[in-house]
C-alpha cells in the first residue's frame, strides 16, 4: 500500500490531500470501498462529489481510523468448535 498521492504539482501523502479517491481511502484503512459506503451511511464518514466521482473527506477518515478500538480476542465460535469436537471425538469412539 503506498501512503503516497500522485499530483501534477507534487507528490503528498495521503493525510495531506484534502479529498481521497475511494480506492485509495479504503487501502489507507484497510476497509473495502463497499465498507466506506456503509460507514457513510451510518454517518461515520463524510463523502463528498466531485466531477461526478466520490471522494472521501480525509479529516472524516483519520477521524473513522482514530476511533478504532484495539482488537481483543473473541469468544466467538467458541461453542460451535467444542461441538465439532464432540463429534469427532465420537466418531472416534464408534
Amino acid at each position: 500500500m503506498s501512503n503516497k498521492v500522485q499530483s501534477t504539482a507534487r507528490t503528498t501523502t495521503w493525510r495531506d490531500s484534502a479529498l481521497l479517491p475511494m480506492k485509495v481511502a479504503s487501502e489507507a484503512v484497510g476497509v473495502s470501498i463497499t465498507s466506506l459506503y456503509r460507514l457513510a451511511d451510518a454517518g461515520r464518514l463524510q463523502l463528498r462529489t466531485l466531477s461526478g466521482r466520490t471522494l472521501v473527506v480525509t479529516t472524516s477518515l483519520i477521524a473513522l481510523a482514530d476511533s478504532a478500538e484495539d482488537w481483543t480476542p473473541s469468544d466467538r465460535g467458541k461453542e460451535a468448535r467444542a461441538k465439532r469436537k464432540e463429534i469427532a471425538r465420537a466418531a472416534l469412539q464408534s
